[in-house]
């Protein structure tokens, strides 16, 4: 039986870039591939993203590179902000998989963001746990991908064997290490997951 594994940010969720670079803007920060390109930025917010930096050590490192007087809930409110929607279709999608297959969720994601994403959810009158099997969270794993601890910890956890797996994720490093280790690995570009299982013959 085929196994299936989806990224959360990109894949699942939507994410709005454009509302989130006003958001990082507003706090004094360039847009997201921006703050990316400053490794005194980008260190820590994919620290605090992924899950493996508190709240107030992550506002108060980059506290000195936002504007003057900007509140730690404007900080995390710009971080928060790139989040958007699940689009019902891909509800449909996991619920529909669901009844032939095992369907895990393997996400880099901090708190406020989990929470977040499990509105979206509820939006659709849903729980994660309705559309998946399994959740792996690296806020609460303490891991995040593309460390290659993180899919073997998916892989003792469930017992699946990775060559029997679809993994989902729009990150061309963690699609690298996913490949790596044996997972039928498929990059996803942004908020395009529709279009991968209606052009690849493999998910039919």
């Amino acid at each position: 039986m085929t196994n299936y594994i989806f990224d959360l940010a990109g894949v699942i969720i939507n994410l709005d870039l454009e509302r989130d670079t006003k958001a990082l803007n507003f706090v004094g920060l360039p847009d997201f591939e921006g703050c990316l390109r400053q490794p005194e930025i980008s260190v820590p917010t994919l620290a605090y993203l992924n899950g493996l930096m508190p709240e107030q050590e992550y506002c108060d490192t980059i506290r000195p590179l936002c504007r003057k007087d900007v509140t730690d809930e404007e900080i995390l409110w710009a971080m928060d902000d790139v989040l958007d929607v699940i689009p019902a279709s891909r509800i449909d999608m996991l619920m529909e998989l669901r009844k032939e297959h095992k369907v895990y969720l393997l996400s880099n994601i901090y708190d406020r963001g989990w929470q977040i994403a499990t509105e979206a959810f509820r939006k659709h009158g849903v729980e994660p746990e309705d559309c998946f099997d399994q959740l792996f969270l690296s806020h609460e794993m303490q891991l995040a991908k593309p460390d290659p601890r993180i899919f073997q910890a998916v892989i003792d956890s469930t017992g699946i064997s990775p060559e029997e797996t679809i993994f989902f994720d729009d990150s061309r490093s963690n699609i690298a290490t996913a490949k790596s280790m044996g997972f039928q690995a498929h990059l996803t570009p942004m908020n395009k997951l529709e279009d991968v299982f209606a052009t690849d013959k493999i998910f039919c």
